[in-house]
């Protein structure tokens, strides 16, 4: 199925979600205003147009990108997709206010077609013995030093991207954590604990951070070059229009060489 198609069944799926939300809201206003006879509407037009709001979320979820040069259509998409700017989503946020709940839209999985996309796409990729390799070829991060909390997470999570295979994001993962690591290495060194330097800590980089790092030679020189080439790596992965870095490092060299940095870091 091409854009267009897709397109012009999200354009028929919108106007059969209006056309739905109408008869809702207007029942839910009686309701609110005190006539208990308009319930049982509420509870048919919501179930409804419910349903109208997962197919379209749905069938935005097969999608990473359209071009809809339609702009009315493509807010009322944004809108579906957010939970937001309509009268319906604002009525359903005022009745779960009362109950604490978010308000949430749930796929029904035991449709035909989220069986055949686990069949097809899921399970089929599901490598046991690859997923345990990988976990092992990556170990555990050694330190002298207490890490920060939010920072154990986060490699938890790089190693979950690269285990189940997802080795580019882990890369880019990677590369926000050495930017986090650095700045965490820094917070002890006199410039900045001022509050304008605590500020700027957290406004720098990576690449300022190692150059300055660099300047005071903080670190040895191996951690420095070996910063820099990650960064150029990932860098290189972002925009592939950028030049090739000294040494190309794949994605399980990049996430070993953030460890060492790491280690090196906080030892």
């Amino acid at each position: 199925m091409d854009d267009a198609q897709v397109i012009s069944q999200l354009r028929d799926l919108v106007a059969k979600f209006k056309e739905n939300e109408k008869p809702f809201v207007l029942a839910a206003l009686n309701v609110m205003e005190g006539d208990p006879k308009e319930i049982p509407v509420v509870k048919a037009t919501y179930e409804s147009t419910y349903d109208v709001v997962i197919e379209i979320k749905e069938k935005l979820a097969e999608y990473d990108l359209l071009q809809i040069d339609d702009l009315r259509l493509r807010n009322d998409l944004i809108a579906i997709r957010e939970n937001k700017d309509s009268p319906y989503f604002e009525i359903l946020k005022i009745f779960r206010k009362s109950t604490g709940e978010e308000l949430t839209f749930e796929p029904d999985i035991n449709q035909d077609r989220w069986w055949k996309i686990l069949q097809e796409e899921i399970i089929p990729n599901v490598d046991p013995e690859g997923l345990i390799r990988r976990k092992m070829d990556l170990g555990a991060l050694l330190v002298g030093k207490t890490i920060p909390r939010h920072l154990k997470g986060h490699l938890r999570m790089i190693k979950e991207c690269y285990a189940w295979g997802f080795e580019d994001a882990a890369s880019i993962y990677c590369r926000t954590i050495l930017e986090e690591g650095f700045r965490e290495a820094l917070k002890s060194k006199p410039e900045f604990g001022t509050p304008q330097g605590k500020k700027d800590l957290e406004e720098m980089g990576l690449s300022w951070l190692i150059e300055h790092s660099k300047q005071k030679r903080y670190f040895n020189k191996e951690v420095i070059d070996r910063a820099s080439l990650i960064r150029m790596n990932v860098n290189k992965i972002v925009h592939p229009s950028r030049r090739e870095p000294k040494v190309t490092l794949p994605s399980v060299g990049i996430i070993k060489e953030t460890f060492y940095i790491l280690e090196m870091l906080f030892r």
